[in-house]
């Protein structure tokens, strides 16, 4: 049997191949929802292992019941013909950061050639996550809006929302100034200072969650809340006409979800996640499935994404590894035009035959 080679990419190869592209992202993203929308792609269900608390605990949790965990996912695109196939395995603990430990995850990305399932790319999983997650959140906001939209207000300044403040002003030209809220005001500060200049917009850091939302046309938190009793987001701080967009999952109180004018989610895969948003608000009642629009939709024109300008809008965007399939694909396609990376063996010749 032949040999099985496959290539290696660094977090700094994939970098320079473009994983950090905020334009490049952005187009991935939104093109991906398109096709899920079209029956197009394939998410497999997460395999989730939480470690540190008792079994018993995993049970029927809703939301997070450990810090400690390892998420494993796989996808599959039919992109125009051509079939792209990868895994992605994400361990993290939101505690790193804070106990001197680096960032909060790794990760890893796995092509597949789609006829040999075989591996021909692995890669730095982390720069694509980040970017892929902040841009599905921009394509929220790309879409569902309010006309006149000019200022976003942001909670947690991590990866995560670096990556949702770059490609949310790539696809909101108008934005005009940001607020900025984090647990350690100094991070906030640094952000702000940061993205004022990167963006040329007045990112402005605040002293409260509240007043990072209250004056906010778009709301993006991106926090490490692991359950629905820790929400904080309460319904008269959303001002008339915003636009939440449900990156962390737990951060708005039931009652917020709730109280909102109309709901849009990036795909129906996401209601197959029962223990998350929108499928949890279905379960207790607190939404119809039938009324929560899907953004591939509103992408191909068949519907739009709000009734009115001043209604409350609530977007569920649920990361999927369809995204990691789309976003590593291209990135995998630089690398091999550069000749970037390094070539690994998987075999010479294969023990088994």
């Amino acid at each position: 049997m032949s040999e099985a080679n496959f290539i290696y990419l660094s977090q700094e190869d994939a970098v320079r191949c473009g994983a950090g592209d905020v334009a490049a992202t952005v187009a991935d993203t939104e093109r991906t929802t398109l096709l899920a929308y079209q029956g197009k792609a394939i998410e497999a269900p997460t395999a989730t292992l939480f470690w540190g608390v008792p079994a018993e605990k995993l049970k029927n949790f809703v939301g997070y019941p450990s810090k400690k965990r390892a998420n494993i996912h796989a996808g599959y695109l039919d992109d125009d013909g051509v079939m792209k196939v990868a895994l992605k395995n994400i361990p993290s603990n939101p505690d790193n950061p804070i106990n001197g430990k680096g960032p909060r995850a790794s990760g890893l990305v796995t092509i597949l050639d789609p006829e040999t399932g075989y591996p021909i790319a692995l890669m730095d999983a982390m720069v694509i996550s980040c970017m892929r997650t902040g841009a599905l959140g921009a394509i929220g906001v790309k879409h569902l809006r309010r006309p006149g939209a000019r200022s976003v207000g942001l909670i947690g300044v991590g990866p995560i929302n670096q990556a949702a403040i770059a490609c949310t002003a790539e696809v909101m030209p108008e934005l005009e100034v940001a607020y900025v809220y984090d647990l350690n005001s100094d991070r906030a500060k640094a952000f702000a200072t940061e993205f004022s200049r990167k963006l040329n917009i007045d990112v402005r850091a605040v002293d409260s969650a509240r007043a990072a939302v209250a004056d906010a046309d778009v709301v993006i938190p991106a926090t490490n809340v692991q359950t629905i009793d820790d929400a904080y987001i309460e319904p008269d701080w959303m001002k008339k006409g915003s636009l939440l967009v449900d990156l962390s999952i737990w951060d708005a109180t039931f009652e917020t979800l709730a109280r909102a004018d109309g709901y849009v989610m990036n795909s129906a895969i996401s209601m197959e996640r029962k223990t998350m948003t929108p499928s949890v608000m279905v379960d207790r009642g607190l939404a119809k499935e039938e009324e929560i629009i899907d953004l591939g939709k509103v992408i191909a024109g068949e519907t739009g994404g709000r009734r009115d300008d001043d209604d409350v809008i609530v977007y569920f965007a649920r990361g999927m590894a369809i995204y990691d399939v789309m976003c590593s694909y291209r990135v995998y396609e630089n690398a091999l035009k550069n000749g970037v990376g390094e070539k690994l063996s998987l075999w010479q010749s294969a023990f088994w035959s």
